[in-house]
């Protein structure tokens, strides 16, 4: 498509021309054949500008309009590459503005405002795009994204079988199809309960009174994270209670897990009678990564993840993780860059190692510079930053630099 439209631009800069509004006309191709530079350097931004201001001379010349088009589309892709969500939403509507029925203006706007968990916006897009064209599985794989957040399931399913019939070899789709099946075949035989910031999803025939027991919890977990992290999430959590079995069938989680948080909160305590400190303390931990995640996007090293899902434990009982080992060998301990990583590939000897390392990371940041510099880490997280920028742009100033943090850790432990 670039090269289409700069072979365009070429032809109508050779038309030679001595009057002087011919000459006028060619200065707005300057301006464009310009902005195609900009654009073939990733400068899409300043591109927009100059192609905008080139259309106010010429609005209805084909090349302008196509060229600013391909302009939106580039920088709303790199901006939601770069998760950088609500900016592309923004240039998004702007980009509707200057064309109401190019598809992937509201397509993408959907996405990006999937990304920012606001799903009833981003259903109303991605409805408006699905509308413009034949069946696209790209834009159906995304509203069942949305329905599964949202605890639609039928309509997930819905939508997916309608993507698969569209693209059968779409392995996204398909995966998320199956995932969806096996899920459908325990959870359409359970109970929910609805409250402020949750969905309970439970076996109400062993204890009906189990959803709001659980709800309880849950408020109270919401406001204790929300008062430490200065955040409370808006959108609704859906939390499943299940048998050990279907935890495991459904999860396929390694046995030492208590516990999964996926954008669902996922836990194998089907069966309980009462809420014990046991499941209060899983309750609080799950919540915990709940908020993290949503506070920085995601962009998460795995030991602070962990390690403030275990404080948040606290609040009920010291986590039996509490310490690391004081015999522990350095050859014994794990790396923060490995603790950097996802733990599901290990032992269940190195597990417990790796939370216990991550809880004592984190009471270390905790008992020397408190909640509210974590807090700051967790925000310069969400820029899309490293870990190791966003911990230096926090800390540094208080003479402590990632490069260094472990060494000081295992100094002070």
């Amino acid at each position: 498509m670039m090269r289409l439209l700069i072979a365009s631009v070429l032809v109508l800069l050779c038309l030679g021309a001595a009057s002087a509004s011919e000459l006028k006309v060619r200065s707005h191709f300057d301006e464009n054949n310009e902005a195609v530079e900009l654009l073939k350097t990733g400068r899409y931004l300043e591109a927009i500008e100059m192609l905008k201001q080139a259309r106010e001379a010429d609005p209805y010349h084909p090349v302008l309009r196509e060229n600013l088009e391909f302009a939106y589309l580039s920088a709303a892709h790199g901006m939601i590459k770069d998760k950088h969500y609500e900016k592309a939403a923004e240039l998004l509507l702007e980009a509707q503005e200057f064309n109401d029925q190019q598809r992937q203006f509201w397509s993408l706007r959907g996405l990006a405002l999937l990304e920012m968990k606001k799903y009833y916006e981003a259903e109303a897009e991605l409805q408006e795009a699905l509308g413009m064209g034949e069946p696209d599985a790209t834009i159906l794989f995304w509203l069942a994204k949305i329905y599964y957040n949202t605890d639609r399931m039928y309509d997930a399913l819905d939508v997916l079988e309608d993507a698969a019939e569209v693209a059968p070899d779409n392995h996204a789709v398909v995966e998320m199809l199956d995932k969806v099946r096996r899920e459908l075949t325990v959870e359409e035989k359970m109970d929910k309960e609805y409250g402020g910031h949750f969905i309970i999803t439970f076996d109400g025939d062993k204890n009906d009174a189990l959803g709001d027991a659980v709800l309880d919890v849950l408020e109270e977990a919401y406001n204790w994270v929300g008062s430490q992290l200065d955040y409370y999430p808006q959108e609704q959590v859906t939390v499943l209670l299940y048998s050990h079995q279907e935890f495991r069938e459904l999860t396929r989680s390694p046995d030492w897990a208590g516990g999964l948080y996926d954008g669902k909160i996922r836990l194998p305590v089907g069966g309980i009678s009462k809420v014990n400190d046991y499941v209060r303390i899983l309750l609080y931990h799950e919540y915990m990564h709940v908020a993290l995640n949503d506070l920085a996007k995601g962009n998460l090293p795995v030991w602070l993840n962990e390690g403030l899902a275990q404080e948040a434990e606290r609040r009920i009982a010291r986590p039996v993780t509490h310490a690391v080992d004081q015999d522990s060998s350095a050859k014994q301990l794990l790396s923060l860059k490995r603790l950097e990583k996802p733990f599901l590939d290990l032992n269940g000897k190195q597990a417990a190692l790796a939370y216990q390392q991550s809880y004592s990371l984190v009471r270390y940041l905790l008992h020397n510079y408190g909640w509210h510099l974590v807090g700051d880490l967790l925000r310069a997280l969400r820029s899309g930053q490293a870990i190791e920028q966003a911990f230096d742009s926090v800390f540094e100033v208080y003479g402590l630099k990632y490069a260094e943090f472990e060494g000081v850790w295992r100094g002070g432990r």
